[in-house]
């Protein structure tokens, strides 16, 4: 516990963004039992710490040492002690590397029954594979990339579904002669992604919100979207791992392609780092060492592909559903995953299902 408090001088002046504010129900009314008094204090599971709860590498070595406690100060003002609570060490068994891309939509035009409203919607699509799969599956997208482009090297160039989509069948630049070709070829690539479960894991984080007329306005609330949603991301796939006893290394996209630079989301490590200043990130982090996320050069993995493919059409879906439109790849057709969603209210939605739950989600119907 010591360590942290000599370490962390320097690491308490670095920025960081806040954290978002979401607890597990099952969180919300523990309390730590003071062992002076035995007053019970409810957690402040989102109260900013002074210092972040870090895991520190061991120089000279590949170990780390990791937050395995986090203080709280007793809540009986006669006794007022600063104590430490333990969080709840689960093993490590092994370490998946998670690989994040994110859509979007702004959705204007909405029938009449939206009063003229504006939508943002926002996903972030997070990919694991078993290593056992891993190569077989890479070669699969290999052989599909081929398809679409026989005399270009597959390895040489980056899937990325929205270009593709978007293409000129004209121009010649994918083989495909109409828009039909486009939907079978998107087809063969979710029967790829379908029939590699359960070896391959995917993880869907989405949020909508109605946008302000006032383009400063709009554009903040957008910014603000996309950087919760980051947030939540992390913390959700951190809980589902960690309830798995696996760990995890994150790899995302950059927006900006990095291959003459070696930029970072700066933003996005702000937010991480917010993160670890709550006792909430020590909990679901469980014990585990963690890593700074890592942004690198658009679909510069494969993995990375996989989750620009389903993020693509994870936000096509919700823009043709409010739409009220019909569908051409739905969701349903990736297999078995895991959906989570921010409500209206500001609760969390979970579910493993087959395609994005909209209905119960959204309160939207998927036309397909």
């Amino acid at each position: 516990m010591i360590f942290l408090e000599n370490i962390m001088v320097n690491i308490k002046k670095l920025p960081f963004r806040d954290d978002p504010k979401l607890i597990d129900e099952d969180l919300l009314d523990k309390t730590a039992i003071c062992p002076v008094c035995k007053t019970h204090t409810k957690i402040p599971w989102l109260e900013k710490l002074d210092y972040p709860l870090k895991s520190k590498l061991i120089e000279g070595t590949d170990t780390y040492l990791v937050q395995k406690d986090f203080p709280i100060i007793c809540g009986n003002s006669d006794c007022n002690i600063k104590y430490f609570v333990n969080v709840p060490v689960l093993p490590v068994e092994n370490i998946w590397g998670l690989y994040g891309d994110d859509a979007g939509r702004l959705i204007n035009d909405l029938p009449k029954k939206y009063n003229g409203r504006s939508v943002s919607f926002q996903c972030i699509t997070m990919v694991a594979c078993h290593i056992d799969k891993q190569n077989e599956l890479k070669e699969n997208i290999l052989n599909l990339k081929k398809e679409i482009r026989p005399n270009v090297d597959p390895n040489s160039w980056n899937h990325h579904f929205y270009d593709i989509w978007g293409s000129n069948v004209k121009e010649k630049k994918y083989s495909f002669e109409n828009l039909q070709e486009k939907i079978n070829y998107a087809n063969k690539f979710s029967k790829i992604i379908r029939d590699a479960r359960p070896s391959l894991v995917t993880l869907n984080f989405s949020n909508a919100v109605y946008l302000p007329k006032n383009s400063i306005e709009k554009k903040s609330l957008i910014k603000y979207q996309k950087e919760i949603l980051f947030s939540e991301s992390i913390m959700g796939s951190l809980s589902v791992f960690r309830n798995q006893n696996k760990s995890v290394i994150w790899t995302f996209d950059n927006t900006q392609d990095t291959s003459n630079t070696n930029k970072t989301e700066g933003w996005a490590l702000e937010r991480f780092l917010g993160l670890q200043y709550t006792r909430l990130f020590s909990w679901i982090a469980a014990g585990s060492p963690l890593k700074e996320p890592m942004f690198v050069k658009p679909g510069s993995h494969f993995l990375l592909e996989v989750a620009d493919f389903i993020s693509f059409w994870i936000a096509r879906e919700f823009f043709k559903s409010i739409k009220e439109e019909k569908i051409e790849v739905p969701s349903s057709l990736f297999g078995h995953a895991y959906y989570q969603c921010t409500l209206s209210n500001g609760d969390v939605e979970s579910v493993w299902s087959y395609g994005l739950p909209m209905e119960k989600m959204y309160k939207l119907k998927v036309y397909s």
